[in-house]
């Protein structure tokens, strides 16, 4: 094989060998990888994105159907031996969410020994509470939550 560099009077200059046009062809096939991992990157982040906004609303719903359960425990009424009441609760003009919650009597029953409660104190009215949370967009979320009510004795 010859040697490619040449002498002139002077310095060794290196003579051009001809281009077959590789290094276009190896970087539009880097180019093209590139931007596939990035197409695929940007629907990976969309995907992950409506994930977290549908975890949010679900835990709004959760979170509007557990404060229909405190407003209910907080409100006169909710708790009738003879029948079902059902209360809607609006937050914040429906932005944040309502509750609708159901509370039905299910029987009595004794005070557990070591309640607390004197010989006064021991019949127990049970309830069932059933607190359905919504979204907005739809999302829902049901909860529920048992109650006892301490009675006077009947005697």
């Amino acid at each position: 094989m010859a040697n490619p560099l040449k002498t002139l009077n002077g310095p060794q200059i290196p003579i051009a060998r001809p281009q077959h046009g590789i290094a276009l062809v190896m970087a539009l096939v880097i180019l093209l990888i590139l931007t596939l991992l990035g197409v695929t990157a940007m629907g990976t982040s969309s995907l992950e994105e409506k994930m977290a906004g549908n975890i949010q609303e679900v835990t709004r719903a959760f979170e509007a159907g557990e404060s229909g359960l405190n407003r209910a425990l907080n409100e006169e009424g909710t708790l009738d031996l003879s029948a079902t009441t059902t209360k809607n609760y609006s937050f914040d003009s429906d932005k944040s969410g309502k509750a609708e919650v159901k509370t039905t009597f299910v029987q009595y029953s004794q005070a557990k020994r070591g309640s607390g409660y004197g010989s006064s104190y021991n019949n127990v009215a049970n309830f069932d509470q059933v607190s359905t949370g919504t979204t907005v967009t739809g999302a829902k979320s049901v909860i529920h939550q048992g109650i006892a009510q301490t009675l006077p004795s009947s005697n």
